[in-house]
């Protein structure tokens, strides 16, 4: 990723950003199939204790991990900020420029990154032609 974003953001506008979870989560959960939802809190012990349940159930449905898991999906969360040298009003009123086409490259730069595909690769083709006029350097190979 960070190859990519040398390589890429001319404008170095986007930074490294740690997400923290909570110390407190909400669990919702029902009892029985037809019982109704509730809603708990979690943190501490209790939020460790679920998070272990959780890693042992998968574990016993793995066989520990001698069964593949098919069908699947993981989620992963990938978080970065997008800087301007200017405030929000500055960046359109005095330069003219559009925040949203600016964060639309980054967006397509770390999605490049990710999936591991050209920027072009990416889009649909009937949104080819505006970004190519918007961030030529995307499409240089």
């Amino acid at each position: 990723l960070d190859r990519r974003l040398e390589a890429l953001d001319e404008a170095n506008a986007l930074r490294p950003t740690i997400v923290s979870p909570g110390k407190v989560w909400a669990k919702r959960a029902q009892k029985g199939l037809l019982s109704p939802p509730e809603t708990r809190a979690l943190g501490g012990d209790a939020l460790k204790a679920e998070r272990t349940a959780a890693m042992d159930l998968l574990d016993a449905l793995s066989r520990s991990g001698t069964l593949p898991l098919e069908g699947v999906h993981l989620h992963v969360l990938l978080a970065a900020t997008h800087c301007f040298d200017r405030t929000l009003m500055d960046t359109v009123v005095q330069r003219s420029v559009n925040p949203i086409e600016r964060m639309e490259r980054s967006a397509l730069i770390m999605a490049s990154a990710l999936h591991g595909r050209p920027p072009a690769g990416l889009l649909k083709a009937s949104q080819e032609d505006r970004v190519r006029e918007l961030a030529p350097i995307l499409f240089v190979e």
